[in-house]
């Protein structure tokens, strides 16, 4: 490098995720290269059922911000729901500035030739190599067109790159940046400076990448084959690196952390780390937490080290209280009679447990929901529950098994159809149409999660398809519809407040 250059600016973006981990970790990444200047822009928050379009003058800050900067690449991450918004700033990128536009993350990493028709770059998979050596190509002016990661369409060629191995040594990867002074956040018509993921009460850290389990609505039934062959899936963090990250990030001034949130479907489930852990956290953080597992991986005596470290709440996901659904069809393990005993035993440690379920489900039939009614009626009480619709990404297995037992159309399985339910109906809301049993017990789940109705209730409506049985049914999943509304009515007032 020729140290009279001036230093390169690249631009990161996070699309609809402020606590965006791959981002804020490549964000540290480049911080550590010479003659490089990193500026991270977020460009709006997720919030549940209200994800809302850029407006004009979030574009137009975007916009601002591209011009005033200059980089010489633009990195954005990419969820399959907000391409058509990577799109747009794609098309603002490269009318203003310019510079490269490379897309990575889950989208491009499952459909990289789809995006290079509007990018110049994809990387797929892990970024960190990938995005380490392009910047040191342009900064140096140097060739990167064989960096492998990188599939790159320049001239009407198009460069295929093999994967490279997944990274085993987690502890190398740089912490997730935060509190930066080159963090833009865009949201609410306007750019602020303040790092959202520092007042946040929660603090939020990934201590493993992987996952055991090929659930056909998740995106690890994808990954998994993609990288066979290319060293173990399922790596961790030393306990001590998890720590040293939370404890950097507790230093933070004006951070208000009172909770940690682990995202490790795995965490704790080594006998070595697990020794680790308990010998450090209680005593170097000691903050209560929370984890989430599937129920195949928790056992009591887990649960018991676990509480004495700080553990408040465990979250695990049932997606059916039917065995037929959840096991052939979401292709997850687990009985309901395993999931009782397992949220029982939790309860007896006095851990809270919030649960993950999914409907909205064209597999579902009466007999399964009602299935699923008597799984909610025998877990302990109260009941804490992420309630979704079922979503259809594009080439999930689910998404293709659907699409083949014609349940939707190739059309509902689209990039556009899916951003536009997920805006709207990605946690269930309670409808009054179509007014058949299918729906109103859907409508009843609401009930049940959200603690609108008692157990007596909704047992005397499902427990026959008598007259009486049908005109309580009716009543409940008006009362949910009812419900539902006022339950609208107050996010909206507590977001605009």
């Amino acid at each position: 490098m020729n140290s009279s250059t001036e230093p390169i600016a690249i631009v990161l973006v996070a699309l609809y995720r402020y606590q965006n981990f791959p981002i804020r970790i490549l964000h540290a990444l480049l911080e550590n290269i010479e003659g490089v200047e990193p500026h991270t822009l977020f460009f709006k928050n997720h919030y549940t059922n209200a994800v809302t379009p850029p407006t004009a003058k979030e574009q137009s800050l975007f916009r601002q911000k591209i011009v005033e900067l200059q980089p010489k690449l633009v990195g954005f991450s990419v969820y399959s729901p907000y391409v058509p918004i990577a799109r747009k700033l794609t098309n603002i990128v490269k009318e203003n500035s310019s510079a490269l536009v490379m897309w990575g993350g889950i989208h491009p990493t499952l459909s990289p030739e789809s995006c290079l028709e509007q990018t110049d770059i994809v990387c797929i998979g892990e970024g960190e190599g990938a995005l380490e050596e392009l910047v040191l190509a342009l900064r140096d002016g140097k060739d990167f067109q064989t960096i492998n990661n990188l599939w790159i369409r320049q001239n009407g060629n198009l460069q295929q790159n093999p994967l490279r191995p997944l990274i085993q040594n987690l502890d190398a990867v740089p912490f997730p940046a935060y509190a930066r002074d080159s963090f833009y956040f865009i949201g609410s018509n306007k750019l602020t400076r303040k790092d959202a993921a520092i007042v946040d009460p929660i603090l939020a850290t990934m201590p493993a990448r992987g996952c055991p389990f090929s659930c056909s609505f998740c995106v690890n039934s994808l990954l998994r084959p993609l990288y066979r062959g290319l060293g173990p899936y399922n790596r961790r963090r030393s306990a001590a690196n998890v720590i040293a990250e939370m404890k950097e990030i507790l230093a933070i001034p004006g951070n208000q952390k009172n909770q940690i949130e682990f995202h490790d479907e795995n965490f704790g489930t080594d006998e070595s780390w697990l020794n680790e852990f308990e010998a450090l956290y209680p005593e170097q953080v000691g903050l209560p937490f929370k984890v989430q597992y599937n129920p195949k991986l928790i056992k009591p005596e887990l649960i018991a080290r676990l509480k004495r470290c700080g553990l408040h709440r465990i979250k695990f996901g049932i997606e059916s209280g039917a065995d037929r659904i959840r096991n052939q069809i979401f292709k997850r393990p687990g009985k309901n009679k395993e999931i009782l005993k397992l949220a029982h035993q939790i309860a007896h440690y006095d851990v809270k447990i919030r649960y993950d379920l999914i409907i909205d489900n064209p597999y579902d039939t009466e007999e399964t929901l009602k299935e699923t009614i008597d799984l909610l009626l025998k877990l302990p009480k109260p009941l804490r529950f992420n309630l979704y619709s079922l979503q259809y990404f594009p080439d999930y297995p689910l998404t293709r098994q659907a699409i083949k037992d014609n349940h939707i159309s190739e059309q509902e399985a689209s990039l556009e159809h899916l951003h536009q339910k997920m805006a709207r109906n990605w946690a269930f809301v309670p409808r009054l149409f179509p007014l058949n049993p299918k729906q109103m017990m859907h409508n009843i789940i609401w009930l049940m999660v959200y603690g609108r109705t008692k157990d007596d209730a909704v047992r005397q409506a499902i427990s026959s398809d008598g007259f009486g049985a049908r005109l309580k049914l009716f009543g409940l999943s008006v009362k949910a519809f009812f419900w539902g509304k006022v339950q609208m009515l107050q996010r909206i007032m507590q977001k605009r407040s």
